[in-house]
C-alpha cells in the first residue's frame, strides 16, 4: 500500500539534516507547485542542492525524486491538504476526527512496512518456549506492557509485570524459570528499560525490543527487534498517540500471531478465562 507523503515527510522532519530539513519544508509549503519541479529547480527555491534532494528521498524511504513527485500527486488528489496539518487553536470536531484518521491509517501502514514477519514469528516462538514473560515500559510504554499482561494472561501464560522498577528488578534478579524479557521504549533510550534489559541479559534471557530506532541502546541489546516507524508527536498529543497506536497495534499482530500457531489452546484459555469472569458477575466485588 502506497504511504501517505506528506505525514511521512512530517514523521521525519525533526530529525532530518538542515540541508534536507530545507527541502521538506519548502515540500510542505508548497505541495502543488513542488509537483511540476525539477530536482534542479527546487534545489535552488529550497536553498539547497540536488544531492542534498537525493539523500532527502533515502531518508524518507522514497525511491528518487520522480517516486516522491508522483506521490506527492496522488496524496493530493484523494485530500484535502488541510487535513494533513496539526490540530490547531479553535479546531472543529469534525476536522479533528478527519485529521486523526488519516494520521492514524498512516501509521498503520507504515508500522506494516517497518515490522518484520521473521521478526513476529521469533517472538512468538520466543513467547512459547518461556515459562515466565516479563514485560516493562515507562509512560505511554506502561499502556502497552499493561496491554501485554492483560492478552497473554487470559492465555494462561505466566506474565511478569509492575511499574515498580525495584520489585520488577528483584523479581528479575532472583527469577528461575525459563524466562523472556520484552522491553518497550519508543525512543529506545529509556534508562530503566534499557537497565532492565541489561539485567535480563545477565539471567541469560532472551530480550525482545518494541521500539522505533533501530540504532538505539534497547535495540542493540535485543535478540527480537519489532520495530515501529519514527514519528514526531505534536503539542497536544501528550499521551504519545502516534507511537503509542504504533505500539499497541505490534502486540496485537503478535497476540494474533501466537494464537494462530496455537489455535484449538488459545479458543480454549479464552473461553475459561470469560468463564472465570461471567462468575464473578454473580458475586457483589
Amino acid at each position: 500500500m502506497q504511504q501517505n507523503i506528506i505525514l511521512t515527510i512530517q514523521d521525519h522532519l525533526k530529525t532530518l539534516p538542515g540541508s534536507e530539513q530545507k527541502v521538506a519544508e519548502y515540500i510542505l509549503n508548497h505541495t502543488n507547485e513542488v509537483i511540476s519541479l525539477s530536482a534542479q529547480e527546487l534545489a535552488k527555491k529550497s536553498g539547497s542542492s540536488p544531492a542534498a534532494i537525493i539523500r532527502f528521498c533515502r531518508s524518507i524511504e522514497v525511491n528518487g525524486f520522480t517516486d516522491l513527485k508522483l506521490q506527492l500527486s496522488a496524496n493530493l488528489g484523494a485530500v484535502d491538504t488541510q487535513m494533513y496539518t496539526e490540530v490547531e487553536n479553535g479546531e472543529t470536531t469534525a476536522a479533528i476526527k478527519e485529521k486523526l484518521q488519516h494520521r492514524l491509517v498512516h501509521v498503520l501502514e507504515r508500522t506494516n512496512e517497518h515490522l518484520e514477519v521473521e521478526a513476529v514469528d521469533q517472538a512468538v516462538r520466543a513467547v512459547e518456549e518461556a515459562e515466565i514473560i516479563f514485560v516493562y515500559g515507562l509512560g505511554a510504554s506502561s499502556l502497552v506492557a499493561q496491554d501485554i499482561y492483560q492478552k497473554f494472561t487470559r492465555l494462561g501464560l505466566s506474565v511478569f509485570f509492575t511499574m515498580d522498577l525495584h520489585l520488577f528488578a528483584s523479581a528479575l534478579g532472583t527469577n528461575q524459570l525459563k524466562g523472556l524479557f520484552i522491553g518497550i521504549s519508543n525512543s529506545g533510550t529509556n534508562p530503566e528499560t534499557n537497565a532492565l534489559a541489561e539485567l535480563a541479559i545477565e539471567k541469560e534471557l532472551p530480550v525482545v525490543a518494541l521500539t522505533a530506532d533501530r540504532e538505539s541502546d534497547l535495540a542493540q541489546k535485543s535478540d527480537i527487534l519489532l520495530l515501529t516507524p519514527k514519528g514526531e508527536e505534536a503539542p497536544l498529543r501528550s499521551a504519545a498517540t502516534v507511537s503509542l497506536t504504533a505500539q499497541l497495534y505490534v502486540v496485537d499482530v503478535l497476540f494474533f500471531a501466537y494464537g494462530a500457531k496455537n489455535y484449538d489452546k488459545t479458543l480454549e484459555k479464552i473461553q475459561h478465562s470469560r468463564g472465570a469472569v461471567e462468575i464473578l458477575k454473580g458475586y457483589k466485588v
